[in-house]
C-alpha cells in the first residue's frame, strides 16, 4: 500500500511540475498534465481507503437493514478525468483544422468529432453510473441490478472469491486478481465483479456474513 502511494505522488509532482512549466508555453497540454496530477491524487485518496476500509470489522449491530454497492466514486472520478484529457486533445485538434472542402479534410473533421463524441459520451456514461444501484443485499436475499431478488433460501454458497489471470503470452509471475461475488442460485452459478464497488471484498465478505445469519436466525422463529 505505502509503494502504491509513493508511486503515485512522484508521478503526481511531476505531473503538476510539468503542468506549471508548459503554462507558458502550452496551455492545452499544460491542462492535460494538471488533470493527470489529479488523477494521482484520487488514485493515492483511493489507495489510502481501501487499506483503511480493510480494518473496520462489521458486527450485527453495525449493519443496516439493506446494503447497496454502487460502482466506486472515486474510479468513476478517475475515469471521467481520463477521457477529460481526450476529450481536450480532439476539441484541440479540431480548433487548429483548417477546414477545406475536399475529400481529405472532410474525413479528417469526421474522424475527429467521431473521436471526440465518443469520449464525451463516455464521460456522460461515468456520471450516470455514480447514483447507480449494481447490488443490493436485504432480509429478502441479493438483488443484481433491477433483476428479480434472489432469495436467501434460494441461494446457497455464497461468498467472495478471487481468480488470477493467466496469459500464456506472460512470462512474469505477477497475476492479476480479480474479486467475484459468487453463489449459486437453483443450481445456476452466479458471478459478479466486485474490484470497481464502493466496497471492498473483504467488507463484502462480511456483509453477506451478517444477513446469511439474520436470515437463519429468522428462519428458526
Amino acid at each position: 500500500m505505502k509503494f502504491g502511494i509513493i508511486f503515485y505522488a512522484i508521478l503526481g509532482i511531476l505531473a503538476l511540475l510539468i503542468g506549471v512549466y508548459l503554462l507558458q508555453y502550452f496551455i492545452p497540454l499544460s491542462i492535460i498534465f494538471f488533470i493527470g496530477a489529479f488523477i494521482n491524487g484520487v488514485f493515492i485518496h483511493k489507495e489510502y481507503s481501501i487499506h483503511k476500509s480493510d480494518k473496520i470489522e462489521y458486527h450485527e449491530n453495525s449493519v443496516p437493514d439493506e446494503v447497496i454497492v454502487k460502482y466506486s466514486r472515486s474510479g468513476r472520478i478517475i475515469a471521467i478525468a481520463t477521457y477529460s484529457i481526450f476529450v481536450i486533445l480532439g476539441l484541440f485538434f479540431l480548433l487548429g483544422l483548417k477546414f477545406k472542402f475536399n475529400g481529405t479534410a472532410i474525413v479528417v473533421l469526421i474522424i475527429l468529432l467521431g473521436f471526440t463524441g465518443y469520449f464525451i459520451f463516455k464521460i456522460i456514461s461515468e456520471i450516470k453510473k455514480i447514483s447507480q444501484i449494481i447490488i443490493s443485499i436485504n432480509g429478502k436475499g441479493i438483488q443484481i441490478k433491477n433483476n428479480p431478488t434472489y432469495l436467501w433460501n434460494e441461494i446457497q454458497l455464497e461468498k467472495i472469491i478471487v481468480k488470477r489471470l493467466v496469459s500464456r503470452e506472460s512470462k512474469h509471475d505477477y497475476k492479476p486478481e480479480v474479486n467475484y461475488l459468487y453463489f449459486f442460485h437453483n443450481d445456476e452459478k452466479i458471478e459478479i465483479n466486485i474490484d470497481d464497488f464502493d466496497i471492498t471484498d473483504y467488507q463484502l465478505a462480511q456483509v453477506l456474513k451478517i444477513f446469511r445469519a439474520r436470515y437463519n436466525n429468522s428462519s428458526l422463529l
